[in-house]
């Protein structure tokens, strides 16, 4: 603890690039609890198409108007290619455009969102207007780029991304510190589980672990894969998703991927010299509120320091928050949300050396099987934990029973329970 405390030096650093004027900041992303609780969205999935079509006026007299057909319905008008009025008629597949006029050898860009979701998108036949009289021959088709809208990641996809594909088991994401400590207690997430958040308790220490409507024991020893139930504590909540935020741009699950990582980025809020966060880079802050978390005893005469901790990490969630946007579906890349420069409070680091992250050619579009699938459970044989997987191919009511070598069964963890499409672990 007394190395995290001391900050002679670091100010000072952060000082210096306080008085510089960084002309182009990365973007950095960071997840909120309320995010990582939702239900995944279908990401990637393809809702519509943006499509722009080219009209060259190939006659020899200008032209005030358009006519044409579409083989598929149009949504909205994105670009309108100058005309005033665009008439959409004929059950939304065909258009008149009127209130321009267009030389010989000129063209006319107008772009569409359609209701296809395939590439393919033609004017199937169009012509040219003057005063509304068709201008020479009725045309053949025209082929239009093509642009596909799709359902973007939200937090659940992400939750589900960075446990499914980069945190690895049985080593899981640690919350506290592991140790051989008596009565001290600690976190192990091992799945993806939306119940993980939000956390809405008073920021603590890992005091105790609830055991129904009102008893608790004490927290001591390894707790796993803990709803918010089991130990609601809103600090526990905001190192997670720090954590899971460091993890992902370490990974290349997010943006930068070229320059100083968010782990490596210096928390020093100038205004405010008390923070305990103040003069160190996310990943210090992270092993402090660790043990913090863990070594309750350590902490009896200054009990406002799980507040001051709390604001301080739900601060650095805060600040890089925002849309979720796919820079990737294949491999899957998150585009950032916010730079630096853009907070007072936060600071690039110029004694990170600046690291190009490997992006894992993973996706995260759904692989859904035709069928359900029950895969070997691990380890096997078994006492007394294993883990079960399974992928189910629509919403399903699910009942998973052991047996053992008899025949006998000998648990049910899961009876008559709704559960998603896609892996599921038990």
């Amino acid at each position: 603890m007394k190395n995290f405390m001391t900050r002679v030096g670091f100010i000072f650093i952060v000082l210096i690039i306080g008085l510089s004027t960084l002309a182009s900041q990365p973007k950095y992303r960071t997840f909120n609890q309320i995010d990582l609780s939702q239900k995944k969205a279908k990401a990637g999935k393809v809702l519509s198409s943006n499509v722009c079509f080219v009209f060259k006026n190939d006659t020899t007299i200008p032209v005030n108007g358009l006519h044409a057909r579409f083989n598929s319905k149009i949504i909205s008008i994105i670009n309108n290619g100058g005309f005033t009025t665009i008439e959409i008629i004929e059950k939304g597949k065909t258009i008149d455009a009127t209130g321009i006029t267009v030389l010989p050898g000129d063209s006319a860009t107008l772009c569409f969102n359609l209701e296809k979701k395939a590439p393919g998108a033609q004017a199937s036949f169009w012509w040219w207007l003057m005063d509304g009289a068709q201008v020479g021959e009725k045309r053949t088709s025209i082929s239009g780029t093509y642009d596909p809208i799709s359902t973007q990641p939200n937090g659940g996809n992400v939750l589900e991304y960075i446990y499914k594909r980069i945190i690895h088991r049985p080593d899981g994401l640690v919350v506290g510190l592991p140790t051989d400590t008596l009565n001290v207690g600690w976190i192990r997430y091992m799945k993806a589980d939306k119940k993980y958040f939000p956390h809405s308790g008073v920021a603590r220490c890992f005091d105790a672990i609830a055991t129904g409507s009102s008893v608790t024991k004490l927290f001591k020893g390894e707790l796993k894969n803990p709803h918010v139930k089991k130990h609601n504590n809103h600090l526990l909540g905001e190192l997670h998703a720090v954590k899971l935020a460091i993890i992902a741009n370490d990974s290349g699950a997010t943006e930068p991927l070229d320059t100083t990582a968010l782990g490596d980025l210096i928390y020093n809020d100038l205004s405010n010299p008390g923070d305990p966060c103040t003069g160190f880079t996310l990943r210090q802050i992270t092993a402090f509120v660790d043990s913090a978390l863990t070594y309750c005893t350590h902490f009896e005469l200054n009990p406002a320091i799980y507040g001051q901790l709390d604001q301080c990490l739900s601060r650095i969630n805060n600040a890089f928050d925002g849309d979720y946007v796919a820079v990737s579906f294949t491999p899957f890349v998150l585009a950032g949300t916010h730079t630096v420069d853009e907070y007072s409070f936060l600071h690039p680091n110029p004694a990170a050396v600046p690291m190009t992250r490997r992006t894992p050619n993973y996706s995260i579009l759904d692989q859904i099987p035709e069928h359900s699938i029950l895969a070997q459970n691990y380890p096997n044989p078994f006492n007394p934990i294993t883990t079960i997987d399974f992928t189910l191919s629509e919403p399903s009511i699910v009942t998973l029973k052991v047996y053992n070598l008899l025949g006998q069964e000998v648990a049910a963890p899961i009876t008559n329970e709704m559960l998603d499409e896609g892996e599921q672990s038990i």
